[in-house]
C-alpha cells in the first residue's frame, strides 16, 4: 500500500522534479541575448534543436525561430509541424518570454520527462519568440497598456502587424505595401506544411479562434464561424481549460468569456489578422491566446505566468496529433502526390498534401469520409475513417493517374491562381518609391535566390535597380550563363516595367515547386532591371498612348540614341564626356558580367526587333543584317511565336500600313536608330540583344496589365530558355588553368565571343554543323567540329590549348625535340641532311636504317627506312613513302621529312601506343631530297619561284628523264618498291591534292579518308591563301605519274 501511494505521488507531482532552472533569475532577454541563447541551445542539444531565421524586421533584426524535435536534422515522414509565434505586438511581452521558457523546458526535460519525450518524438515544433523585435526593443517593462502613439505595439514603420495580412474579404491586394515581417510570415506559412499554430498576445486572458472578421463588417458581437468551428472551439478550450485564470473567463477587468474562449469576430473584428490568414491560405489551424491583463508586466512575475501556462502550452501542441494523417498516393505506382487537395465530406474546408505527399487533417472524434483531388488524376471515391479520442488515425488515400501529358500542367495550375502566382498579385503601376519597396521586399522575402543591387544613378539620383534571381545570388557560377531583361528605357513606355516586376514575383514564388521555374533559376543567372529611366517614368502619365512626355531622361536625351554607334566614329573621350549617366551605367554593367542573352522591353508597337538598328546609309527601309542574322531571327521568332498576337504582325491602331511578317523585323528595315542599345550589346560584348515592343499602348491603364502579363508570361520565359542554345564549355590550358579572354569563333560567321574569367564561354548558334575555334595570343588555336540541334539544351564543347611557345609544344607533342621547332637561319644543306640521317640510324639501329639508292658515279638518293626490327622480314607490313625534296624551290618538304624522321625514332624510344603500332605494322621510307635545294633559297626566302628551276620535276614533266639521273633514279625507285602509300610534302599552300584521274568509289573513299585525317590533324583554322601565294598547276604531272605506276 505504501509502495502504491509513493508511485501515485510521483506520478501526480511529477512536474515538481522537472528542470525549470531557467526561472531562477527571471528577466526579459534582449534580441541579442535571445540569439546567443538559441545558438547555445543548438550547440548543447545539437540532436534536438536547430536555429532558423525566416526573414528580417524593418530594422534588420533576424526573425529567429528555434526548431525543437527529436533527430531534428532528419525529419520523420508524417511527423506534423507545429508553431508558436509570439510578440506580434512588440509591447505584449509575456508570450515572448514563455516561448523562450518553453524551448528551454522541452530541451532540458527530453530525457527526464516521458511526456516531453513523447511530444518531441511525435511533433516537429517551431518556436518564434518575437515577430516584432523592433517594437519590443522600444517597449518598456511595467507598461500595462500601449501608449497613445502605439510605439512598441507596432513595428518600426508604425504598422500593426495583426492588421497587415491579406484579408479573405478584401481581394484588392496581396503583398503590396506589406511589412517585411508580414511578408516573411506569409512566405513561411505558405511554404511550410504546418498543421497547428498558436499566436501569443497580451492585454486580456482568453483563447480567441477564427474567424476574426466577417463579410458584413460588424464591429463586434456577431460570430463569424469557420467550417471547422467545432474543432477550433475544442482547441481553444484545450488551452483555456488547463489555465485556471483563463478558464474562469473574467481575469481582467472587462473580460467576460464563457470558459475562457471566444470567436474572434464576436469579441471584436480584426481585418488582416494572422490567424485567419493561416486557415484561409494554408492547411494550418491557428488560435490566438491572450495571456495577461498587463501587456508588459515586471519580469519578476514571469515564473507565475509560466506556471499558469506551462500545461496549456504543451497540451495545445498535443492537439497537432488530433484527427487523421497519411499519404496521397497514385493507385498503380504507389508514388506520393504533392499538392493534392484532401476533402472531408460535409466540411467545406480542404487541406493540401505536402511536397512529399503527406497530409494532416485535424478532426474531432467521430466517423468521417475523405477523398483526394489532384490535377492530372481522377478523383477517388469517399473513404471512411474513424477518429478516436487522443489517437491519430492513419489513412492513405489513392488517386488514379491521368495521361502524363496533362498531369504536370494540372498540378501547377492547381496550386496557383489564374495568373500563375502562389500569392496573388495586384496589377498596378509602381512609381519609384513603390518599385523600390517591391524590389526590397522580394530581396528580403527570398534571400536564398535573390540579390538587389544598383548599377548607378539616374540624372536625378534615383537608383538604377537590378534584381538578380539565381540559386546562388551574388556569385558567377562557372558554366552558368547570365541573362538580363531591361525595361522602361523610354520612361513613358511602362508595360515592360510592370512585366519584369511580375516576372520576378512569378520566378520567386514558383521556385522549387514549378519544375520549369526551378530549372531556369538553377541553370541561368537572371538579372532584371525594371527601369532604366526612372526619372522619365515619374513625369509620365497613366493613359498615355503615343505621346513623348517622359520618353527621354531628365536631361531630355533619348537613351536609345545615346550609345556609341556602329557607323559613327566616337572617341572614348567623347563617349565619356557626352553619354548620359544611365547610358554609362549600362555600358559599365555590360562589361562587368558575362551576359549571353538580353532583351530590351519597349512599348508603342507589337513586334520583336533584331539588329542591326541602323545602316551605313542612315536611311529607313534598308535592311542591314548582322553576321548572326539566323540566330537573331530565331530568337525574335521564339518570342513572337509564343505571344498570342505578336506573330500575326497586325498593325497598331493609327498605323494601318505598319505590318510585320511573323511579328519580327530587322531594325534598320523598320526605321534607323543610331546609337541604339541592342547594336551596342552585339558590337561590344558577348551578349545578343533584341528589342521587344510589347504593346501598342505606351502607358495603358493599370486595369489592362493583367492581360499584358498573360500575353507575355510565356514569351518571357521561353526567351530566357534560349540562352542554352548552341555551344558552351570551357577553355583551359594543358595545365588545367582557365584561359580568360580567349576568342571563340564559328567558321563563316564574322563575330566572336570571348571567355569569362573562369574560362567559360557560351555561343548561341542556330541548328547546323560548325567548325568552332578557340584561340588566344599566348596559346595555339584549336578547332573542333560540332553539330547543333534545334533544342534549348545545347552542346558542351571544351577546349584544351597548348602554350604558343616552341619548347612547350615540343614537350607536349614532339617528345621534347626542341630542335624540330626552334627557329633557324637557313634550310638544311645536303650535307646536313645526310649527317642527320646517319645520326638517327646510330641512335636507334633497331628502328632506323640509312641507305642511298643508286650511288653510282656519285649519284644517289638518300633515305631513311623506319620500322620496328627494321632489318627483319617485312612482307606483311604496309610500305609507305614520304617524299620531301621533290622540288628544289620548295624546301619545306625536306625540312618536314627530317623532322618526321626524328619524331618517329624518338617516339619509338618513348613507346606511345600509336607510334609503336605504326612501326610494328608498316615500313616508312623517308626521302628528304630528290632534287637539291636551289642555292638562291638558302638565305633569300621567297614565296614564288620559277618552276623551271625544279630540274627533276621538269625532266619528268618533259619526259626527258634520261637527261637527269636523279629523275631517272627516282622513277626506278617507284617501280622497284611498289609502295602502298605515297605522301609528298610540298610548299605553295597548306592543302591536299588527290588524283584527278577518274577512279572507283572505293578508291575515292580511301583518298577522302587520308585527306580528312591530314586536315583534321592540323587543328588549325582552314587555310585562306594570300594574294602572294599561288599553286603551281604543273604539279598535275606528279599525280598522272603515280596513277600510271600504281592504279
Amino acid at each position: 500500500m505504501i509502495k502504491l501511494l509513493l508511485i501515485l505521488m510521483l506520478t501526480t507531482f511529477g512536474y515538481a522534479f522537472a528542470n525549470d532552472s531557467f526561472l531562477a533569475h527571471p528577466k526579459y532577454l534582449t534580441h541579442e541575448e535571445v540569439d546567443e541563447l538559441f545558438k547555445s541551445l543548438e550547440k548543447s542539444h545539437s540532436n534536438l534543436t536547430k536555429v532558423h531565421s525566416i526573414g528580417k524586421s524593418v530594422l534588420g533584426k533576424d526573425l529567429l525561430v528555434l526548431e525543437v524535435s527529436s533527430n531534428v536534422h532528419e525529419r520523420r515522414p508524417l511527423k506534423p509541424m507545429f508553431k508558436y509565434v509570439g510578440n506580434m505586438h512588440g509591447d505584449e511581452a509575456v508570450g515572448r518570454e514563455l516561448i523562450i521558457f518553453l524551448g528551454q523546458y522541452l530541451l532540458n526535460n527530453y530525457n527526464e520527462d516521458s511526456r516531453v519525450k513523447a511530444l518531441l518524438d511525435s511533433v516537429d515544433i517551431f518556436l518564434m519568440p518575437s515577430m516584432n523585435p523592433d517594437g519590443f526593443a522600444v517597449s518598456k517593462e511595467g507598461s500595462c497598456e500601449s501608449d497613445n502613439s502605439y510605439r512598441g505595439r507596432n513595428n518600426a514603420n508604425n504598422v500593426d502587424l495583426n492588421r497587415d495580412f491579406p484579408d479573405q474579404f478584401d481581394h484588392t491586394s496581396w503583398n503590396v505595401g506589406r511589412q517585411p515581417e508580414t511578408l516573411a510570415l506569409m512566405s513561411w506559412i505558405r511554404k511550410t506544411p504546418f498543421v497547428l499554430s498558436g499566436n501569443l498576445h497580451g492585454g486580456a486572458v482568453v483563447a480567441s479562434y477564427p474567424y476574426d472578421d466577417s463579410s458584413v463588417g460588424y464591429e463586434c458581437c456577431h460570430e463569424s464561424k469557420t467550417p471547422d468551428d467545432a474543432v477550433f472551439k475544442a482547441l481553444a478550450l484545450r488551452y483555456a481549460s488547463k489555465n485556471p485564470l483563463m478558464h474562469a473567463g473574467n481575469s481582467c477587468e472587462t473580460d467576460n468569456f464563457t470558459d475562457g474562449i471566444t470567436n474572434g469576430a464576436f469579441w471584436y473584428e480584426v481585418k488582416g489578422g494572422m490567424q485567419d490568414f493561416n486557415y484561409v491560405n494554408s492547411s494550418c489551424f491557428e488560435v490566438t491566446f491572450e495571456l495577461s491583463c498587463c501587456k508588459y508586466p515586471n519580469a519578476s512575475d514571469l515564473p507565475q505566468y509560466w506556471k499558469d501556462n506551462k500545461d496549456s502550452l504543451i497540451s495545445f501542441i498535443e492537439g497537432a496529433l488530433w484527427g487523421v494523417k497519411g499519404y496521397v498516393k497514385e493507385s498503380f505506382t504507389g508514388e506520393t502526390i504533392p499538392f493534392a487537395t484532401v476533402e472531408v465530406k460535409g466540411i467545406n474546408h480542404t487541406v493540401s498534401s505536402s511536397m512529399d505527399g503527406e497530409y494532416w487533417r485535424l478532426l474531432l472524434p467521430g466517423d468521417y469520409e475523405l477523398r483526394a483531388l489532384a490535377p492530372g488524376y481522377e478523383a477517388t471515391n469517399w473513404t471512411h475513417v474513424k477518429i478516436e479520442e487522443n489517437k491519430t488515425s492513419v489513412l492513405n488515400i489513392t488517386v488514379t493517374n491521368l495521361p502524363e501529358e496533362v498531369k504536370l500542367e494540372h498540378l501547377i495550375r492547381n496550386r496557383t491562381d489564374q495568373f500563375g502566382f502562389v500569392i496573388p498579385q495586384p496589377f498596378a503601376h509602381h512609381h519609384y518609391a513603390a518599385l523600390e519597396k517591391e524590389l526590397q521586399n522580394l530581396a528580403e522575402e527570398y534571400p536564398s535566390i535573390t540579390r538587389l543591387y544598383s548599377i548607378g544613378e539616374s540624372v536625378q539620383h534615383r537608383q538604377l535597380y537590378v534584381l538578380e534571381i539565381s540559386d546562388r545570388p551574388g556569385v558567377h557560377q562557372p558554366g552558368k550563363p547570365e541573362f538580363k531583361y531591361i525595361a522602361n528605357m523610354h520612361g513613358n513606355e511602362a508595360v515592360g516595367r510592370e512585366l519584369l516586376l511580375l516576372l520576378a514575383q512569378y520566378l520567386c514564388q514558383n521556385y522549387q515547386t514549378d519544375p520549369r521555374v526551378t530549372r531556369l533559376v538553377s541553370s541561368v543567372r537572371i538579372h532584371l532591371m525594371p527601369s532604366m529611366n526612372p526619372d522619365g517614368f515619374e513625369v509620365s502619365s497613366e493613359g498615355d498612348a503615343t505621346s513623348l512626355t517622359g520618353r527621354n531622361n531628365a536631361n531630355k536625351v533619348d537613351l536609345n540614341r545615346d550609345f556609341p554607334d556602329l557607323y559613327l566614329d566616337e572617341s572614348p573621350l567623347k563617349v565619356e564626356k557626352l553619354k548620359q549617366p544611365e547610358t554609362k551605367a549600362i555600358m559599365d554593367w555590360l562589361h562587368q558580367y558575362p551576359f549571353v542573352l538580353s532583351a530590351n522591353l519597349h512599348g508603342g508597337a507589337l513586334v520583336a526587333n533584331y539588329p542591326y538598328d541602323d545602316n551605313p546609309e542612315m536611311r529607313n527601309g534598308i535592311e542591314n543584317l548582322s553576321p548572326d542574322n539566323d540566330v537573331f531571327v530565331l530568337l525574335a521568332r521564339t518570342y513572337s511565336d509564343a505571344h498570342p498576337t505578336m506573330h500575326l504582325g497586325e498593325p497598331c491602331p493609327g498605323l494601318p500600313n505598319e505590318r510585320f511578317h511573323d511579328g519580327i523585323v530587322n531594325g534598320a528595315k523598320w526605321y534607323v536608330v543610331s546609337g541604339g542599345m541592342q547594336d551596342y550589346n552585339y558590337q561590344h560584348s558577348n551578349c545578343l540583344e533584341i528589342t521587344l515592343e510589347v504593346g501598342c499602348f505606351k502607358y495603358p491603364n493599370h486595369t489592362e496589365l493583367a492581360k499584358y502579363w498573360m500575353d507575355n508570361r510565356e514569351p518571357l520565359l521561353r526567351f530566357v530558355e534560349q540562352i542554352h542554345r548552341g555551344v558552351h564549355g570551357f577553355v583551359r590550358s594543358t595545365e588545367g588553368n582557365a584561359i580568360a579572354n580567349a576568342s571563340i569563333t564559328a567558321l563563316g560567321i564574322d563575330h566572336k565571343v570571348t571567355t569569362a574569367k573562369d574560362g567559360d564561354y557560351w555561343r548561341i548558334l542556330a541548328p547546323g554543323t560548325y567548325d568552332i575555334t578557340a584561340s588566344h595570343k599566348d596559346y595555339l588555336s584549336h578547332t573542333q567540329r560540332v553539330t547543333i540541334l534545334n533544342d534549348t539544351v545545347g552542346v558542351s564543347l571544351n577546349f584544351t590549348l597548348d602554350r604558343n611557345d616552341p619548347r612547350s609544344w615540343a614537350i607536349a607533342y614532339d617528345f621534347g625535340i626542341t630542335q624540330n621547332v626552334f627557329a633557324t637561319d637557313h634550310y638544311l644543306t645536303d650535307e646536313e641532311i645526310l649527317a642527320e640521317l646517319e645520326r638517327l640510324e646510330q641512335t636507334q639501329p633497331r628502328v632506323a636504317q640509312y641507305y642511298r639508292t643508286g650511288d653510282f658515279a656519285g649519284i644517289g638518293i638518300p633515305s631513311l627506312k623506319v620500322s620496328h626490327q627494321v632489318g627483319g622480314p617485312s612482307e606483311w607490313k604496309v610500305k609507305i613513302a614520304v617524299i620531301g625534296g621533290m622540288f628544289s624551290t620548295e624546301p619545306i618538304g625536306r625540312e618536314l621529312s627530317i623532322r618526321l624522321a626524328r619524331h618517329l625514332v624518338r617516339g619509338f624510344e618513348d613507346s606511345p601506343p600509336h607510334i609503336v603500332q605504326l612501326l610494328n605494322s608498316s615500313v616508312i621510307h623517308l626521302y628528304p631530297e630528290i632534287d637539291e635545294i636551289h642555292t638562291s633559297l638558302q638565305h633569300n626566302m621567297k614565296c614564288l619561284m620559277d618552276a623551271s628551276l625544279n630540274k627533276v620535276g621538269s625532266a619528268i614533266l618533259s619526259n626527258q628523264t634520261i637527261k637527269n639521273q636523279y629523275a631517272n633514279l627516282f622513277l626506278s625507285i617507284l617501280n622497284a618498291e611498289k609502295f602502298d602509300v605515297i605522301v609528298i610534302l610540298e610548299g605553295g599552300g597548306p592543302t591536299t591534292i588527290v588524283s584527278p584521274k577518274p577512279i572507283d568509289s572505293v578508291t575515292q573513299k580511301v583518298y577522302e579518308m587520308f585527306t580528312h585525317a591530314f586536315v583534321s590533324g592540323t587543328n588549325e583554322i582552314p587555310f585562306q591563301p594570300s594574294d602572294e601565294c599561288s599553286m603551281d598547276s604543273s604539279k598535275d604531272w606528279k599525280l598522272s605519274l603515280l596513277n600510271n605506276l600504281y592504279i
